[in-house]
């Protein structure tokens, strides 16, 4: 089995954090286009570690847990082209409260810690036979699995990455 601290998706974000490690804190907290670089970072982190925690909350309770539907796959797969028309989701109230200073190493080491211990769920969602099930509720997509949940951070991180990239062409 493979470990999500080891995927693309974790190495793509060790490289991205190794490259803006770079920009100065003035860049970094610049806020003057909405959230900042290190804003839309830590949301991302919030967003994967409360999902952490509600679907270990969920799996506690296994029998409530139903399969995913065809109409979730397909808002899955809808998704990244409903963004890409320029759809813009208003980020849920507790993903987009930030504290007022954000170390970037210290966010970083807490995105490798929080990665790993998601590859704990992971093997417990393996043990426990729900890695098809649908676990997590995303609040567009709708009860998503394992699959669906990793593509959906993979499609946050990088949509929040290019937000970022956008931030620093206009500084």
């Amino acid at each position: 089995m493979k470990k999500f601290s080891d995927s693309k998706l974790e190495i793509d974000r060790l490289t991205y954090f190794n490259s803006i490690s770079k920009l100065s804190l003035v860049v970094l907290n610049n806020q003057s286009h909405g959230w900042s670089i290190l804003q839309h970072l830590y949301h991302c982190w919030l967003v994967e570690s409360l999902a952490k925690q509600y679907i270990n909350k969920k799996i506690l309770y296994p029998e409530t847990i139903n399969n995913v539907s065809f109409i979730t796959y397909f808002k899955s797969f809808l998704t990244p082209f409903i963004w890409k028309l320029g759809y813009k989701a208003v980020a849920p109230k507790i993903t987009a409260n930030f504290p007022e200073h954000i170390d970037l190493k210290k966010l970083n080491s807490d995105w490798v810690e929080s990665r790993d211990s998601f590859d704990e769920l992971i093997s417990k969602l393996h043990l426990l036979k729900l890695e098809n099930k649908a676990f997590f509720n995303h609040p567009f997509i709708g009860r998503i699995n394992l699959k669906l949940t990793l593509s959906f951070f993979n499609f946050h991180f990088n949509h929040h990455k290019s937000l970022i990239e956008k931030i620093i062409s206009k500084l």
